[in-house]
């Protein structure tokens, strides 16, 4: 077994609502790698980003995860804001397939991150996920020019399950339809994940199970 990490950088998102009209309030000022999740939806962005692992692959070696870390910028911010100038919630996760975001923007309801992994009032499994974590940030007191936001709960979640696969996918979300329509500004900062594990060979039962696992994952997702 050799030690190995695995790490994502994301670049920061600042958002600069530039009308009442929901392609407005989705308006990206920096971020480049950033999209919009729905162009139909309020407040919904996401920053995928693949890690490479076919050097393991092509050696039949599988990836055992053991831990993970988020280093982070220190500000949240919603400006001008208002009193209670709204929450967002921010997620991070690591899984083995490419997010099918149709999955979980069926609806429409201010409540739509409940259909995310990790909160509450889920019905998602977390077999495809490795690991991730989710945090909500809230604010209570206005000023000018930007408001702090503060961490209000978060949790974490995954399988941690040894992975033989190729390749594995970080999506990065933030989720800030509950943020006031008067808010001119807010933005989340800079992050690295990191992934910490073990990188090995497997005895070739267990590798094959692990590849077996990986295909009645890909076929369920396909079916769903």
């Amino acid at each position: 077994m050799r030690a190995v990490k695995h790490s994502v950088d994301t670049m920061n998102l600042i958002v600069a609502p530039t009308g009442s009209s929901i392609g407005d309030r989705n308006t990206i000022s920096e971020g480049m790698e950033w999209r919009i999740m729905d162009e139909s939806l309020i407040g919904f962005f996401v920053n995928e980003q693949v890690l490479d692992l076919t050097g393991m692959a092509v050696q039949h070696k599988t990836f055992y995860p053991e831990s993970f870390n988020i280093q982070s910028g220190p500000v949240r911010y919603v400006s001008p804001g208002n009193s209670g100038a709204g929450a967002l919630i921010e997620m991070h996760w690591i899984q083995t397939k490419p997010f099918q975001f149709k999955d979980y923007l069926s609806g429409r309801a201010l409540e739509q991150f409940a259909l995310f992994p990790g909160s509450l009032g889920t019905s998602t499994t977390f077999d495809q996920v490795i690991c991730g974590e989710w945090t909500t940030y809230t604010s209570s007191v206005s000023q000018t020019p930007a408001l702090e936001m503060y961490p209000s709960s978060s949790g974490r979640f995954g399988s941690m399950s040894p992975v033989a696969c190729d390749k594995l996918y970080y999506y990065r979300f933030v989720i800030a339809n509950n943020i006031e329509s008067s808010a001119n500004q807010y933005g989340v900062p800079c992050t690295r994940f990191e992934l910490f594990g073990q990188e090995g060979e497997p005895a070739d039962l267990d590798y094959v199970m692990q590849l077996r696992r990986n295909a009645e994952l890909d076929q369920s997702q396909d079916e769903d």
